[in-house]
């Protein structure tokens, strides 16, 4: 009989990380790994994405999500270089330099960000649904969506994008879900991926700044219940449970791990 410790175990799992060079894409593929499944980690960044494999154990290739044939392939390479595919986390995407009013947000801008963050994650599903469906065993497919796509704070861009990635979610979890493949959309909260300490919670919000974005996500992260920034591991945690047998009964959800930001 199986126990929760098989219930876990990623051992024989083959996975596809986008965005995987740093940060959160980087502790997911690290806690994948760990886990036991053999990690392929893709990124713009190609030394970076080597970086992360080499140090997991896994392989790294270079990918811009934007490029329709490109997704498609990686995931072929996947397939030919580790024999299937059964797991894929799309976290490639963009933030930064990317929000503001929208009075400031320019076409190249809002092109720039939904191309990555919501086409590009199109077109990796697109291509890993056909290639589980292929093999006849299932998968997960596990798109990060973020917090702010319930409340607001970056942008209309950024939050826009990442409520288009929830509700992507939910509709391919509906369409796949007859041929055993389990889409679920993680939802990071202040999540520390920069080098150093991250600033501490004070538990009280700052004063404001008469910016209402800037002055939502301070607030928010001042307060937050946890007391603390998060890190990548605690999301690539959270991603191991939405790729294992522990979820095999959960399809089109949308987990926050947030550190109770969503409460506030």
């Amino acid at each position: 009989m199986p126990t929760p410790a098989d219930w876990i175990d990623l051992s024989g799992k083959v996975a596809h990380v986008t965005g995987g060079a740093k940060g959160i894409g980087a502790g997911i593929a690290k806690a994948l790994a760990m886990a036991g499944a053999q990690v392929m980690v893709s990124d713009v960044n190609l030394k970076g994405a080597k970086e992360t494999a080499n140090a997991i154990g896994g392989h790294g290739m270079a990918l811009d999500v934007t490029d329709a044939a490109a997704a498609k392939q990686a995931l072929l390479d996947t397939v030919s270089t580790l024999g299937r595919l059964d797991i894929l986390v799309n976290n490639a995407g963009v933030y930064q330099k990317f929000g503001g009013p929208v009075a400031t947000i320019t076409d190249k801008m809002w092109r720039t960000l939904w191309s990555i963050n919501v086409d590009g994650l199109f077109y990796c599903c697109r291509a890993a649904a056909e290639i589980m469906t292929e093999q006849g065993q299932g998968g997960r497919i596990i798109n990060i969506s973020s917090t702010q796509s319930v409340t607001p704070g970056v942008g209309v861009t950024y939050d826009g994008s990442k409520a288009a990635v929830t509700q992507i979610t939910k509709a391919l979890a509906l369409e796949l879900a007859p041929v055993g493949i389990n889409v679920n959309a993680l939802a990071p909260g202040p999540t520390w991926v920069n080098d150093g300490p991250p600033p501490k919670t004070s538990g009280n919000p700052p004063p404001p700044t008469g910016a209402p974005l800037a002055d939502s996500v301070a607030n928010r992260i001042a307060r937050l219940p946890k007391g603390h920034w998060g890190d990548p591991m605690e999301q690539g945690k959270a991603a191991v449970f939405l790729a294992s047998d522990m979820s095999s009964f959960i399809t089109g959800i949308y987990l926050p791990v947030d550190g109770g930001w969503l409460t506030l």
